[in-house]
């Protein structure tokens, strides 16, 4: 059965990646860039082998978390333009892509947007929006498709699970490849935020949420743990000058 993978500059510290750089270059009229840099843990790595056929080669003698695998899978969605994907190291990756429109980022199979993402302009100004909750959390899994593939559905929690039981799960996960102890591992899975980078092409004048670290540069850390099991609303928004 043919699948969709993952765009590992994005998605993995969802599940506890060593070390996340991403950035996105967004202009006034809601194009730009989206650019990363992941260095994966081995702990990470050999829990993907185990739990999952990522590392297998499929189509073409490549595997999925080949990089050109990868890239081959982005360049087939039709909003994405200039797909760059690289490793030059085992367990490191890096590369980016264009978009026209960043709510793109999350558009239906139809071409209809999402709710993630809003964009408003006007003759002054120009605003981001993004909220996430139980109503469109599913739509996360258009711009990762990798959510969609059986292996990681044991990463993800059950409707019902508590936030200590989901933690619980997650250690019993990576206890066994994981070199710390327990409570180091439990502590790093607490802590696990997703962070992101925002470079605007004008002055920001507002923002909800997130940190401003310059005059046009915003920077937001996402819990993991609210993130994934979205039992409360999630809203980051940042205005900033044409």
């Amino acid at each position: 059965m043919k699948r969709k993978f993952l765009f590992l500059l994005f998605f993995p510290v969802i599940l506890g990646s060593c070390s996340v750089q991403q950035q996105i270059q967004l202009n006034s009229n809601g194009s730009g860039r989206v650019t990363g840099r992941i260095m994966l843990e081995d702990f990470y790595l050999s829990t993907l082998q185990d739990l999952t056929d990522l590392s297998s080669p499929s189509e073409g003698g490549l595997s999925p978390m080949d990089p050109d695998s990868i890239a081959v899978e982005l360049r087939k969605n039709p909003y994405f333009a200039n797909v760059v994907v690289s490793s030059p190291g085992e367990g490191l990756y890096q590369g980016g892509l264009n978009f026209r429109g960043i709510e793109e980022l999350f558009y239906h199979r139809d071409g209809t947007a999402g709710s993630i993402a809003l964009f408003e302009e006007n003759s002054r100004d120009s605003t981001l929006s993004i909220r996430i909750n139980q109503d469109n959390f599913s739509e996360l899994f258009r711009l990762f498709p990798v959510l969609q593939d059986p292996g990681f559905q044991y990463f993800l929690p059950e409707k019902t699970i508590s936030r200590m039981e989901y933690i619980d799960m997650l250690q019993f996960l990576f206890e066994d490849r994981f070199s710390g102890n327990q409570q180091d591992l439990k502590t790093r899975i607490e802590r696990a935020s997703l962070s992101l980078s925002l470079l605007t092409s004008g002055d920001i004048t507002s923002h909800t949420g997130g940190t401003l670290s310059g005059a046009r540069l915003w920077e937001v850390e996402v819990p993991l743990l609210d993130l994934l099991l979205h039992d409360r609303e999630l809203f980051y928004s940042v205005t900033f000058k044409k």
